[in-house]
């Protein structure tokens, strides 16, 4: 069963980044939340990500660097309109991506299934935002202007961790937690998202692999919150009998 355009918008719009004060998904991922206060904290306090222990990206001028460049002009030299269309579209990716045809929630969604990921975006985006900050990474196309081109959107504001990998990653990990059969599924089209990002000439390699990382880093601080559990059996209870 699909979600109609209008509940999708509600659950949650789309993966596509922004920078800085927009450095995470969290303008296109996170649901209208008027009723909801940045500061307010549901599940995992952001704040702890300022210091966190994590690998900072590849040096200017490294190798690694190096690398991470011949990745993104290679895929440049060989990406189709096909390849960048997609990527376009898994730039946006929303709910239904990861639920594919069918929903295993009710139609129309209930507002508790709403609420649920409007707090995790919620937290979510300042954890994105302070590890970007921190490490302030120009995109591809910024670093390397004039060699470096996309062919989607680009996406103002720092690079390292992705953004669209994290945010795909997390989500990925609480669906499973959710509905555990449909594992291999939601990685896989996180995998997707994430690598789209690179054909698109968006994000370095090592930022998508950070990303990931960061994601089930991210996912192991959430199943510490009891109040995170609690609405993961709450979502459990509401899924399609």
């Amino acid at each position: 069963m699909n979600f109609t355009k209008r509940q999708l918008a509600l659950v949650f719009t789309a993966l596509a980044l922004c920078g800085s004060a927009c450095s995470s998904p969290a303008s296109r991922i996170i649901l209208k939340k008027a009723h909801l206060t940045s500061q307010q904290i549901y599940y995992v306090p952001d704040g702890q990500f300022k210091t966190v222990s994590f690998n900072p990206p590849p040096a200017p001028e490294s190798d690694a660097q190096r690398e991470d460049l011949a990745v993104i002009l290679s895929w440049q030299n060989k990406r189709t309109e096909a390849d960048c269309a997609k990527a376009g579209e898994t730039a946006k990716a929303d709910y239904d991506f990861f639920w594919g045809t069918n929903s295993p929630f009710p139609e129309p969604i209930p507002g508790e299934v709403k609420d649920f990921f409007n707090r995790l975006s919620s937290d979510l985006e300042g954890a994105v935002t302070n590890m970007k900050e921190r490490y302030q990474r120009p995109r591809p196309y910024k670093a390397y202007p004039g060699d470096a081109v996309p062919c989607i959107k680009k996406s103002w504001g720092y690079s390292y961790p992705s953004g669209h990998s994290t945010y795909s990653r997390v989500f990925a990990d609480v669906l499973t937690d959710i509905v555990p059969e449909r594992k291999d599924e939601f990685f896989s089209r996180a995998d997707e998202i994430a690598q789209d990002r690179v054909i698109g000439g968006v994000h370095f390699p090592t930022d998508i692999a950070a990303g990931k990382v960061f994601g089930d880093l991210y996912h192991s601080e959430l199943l510490k919150s009891e109040a995170y559990r609690k609405d993961i059996e709450k979502m459990k209870v509401l899924l399609v009998k």
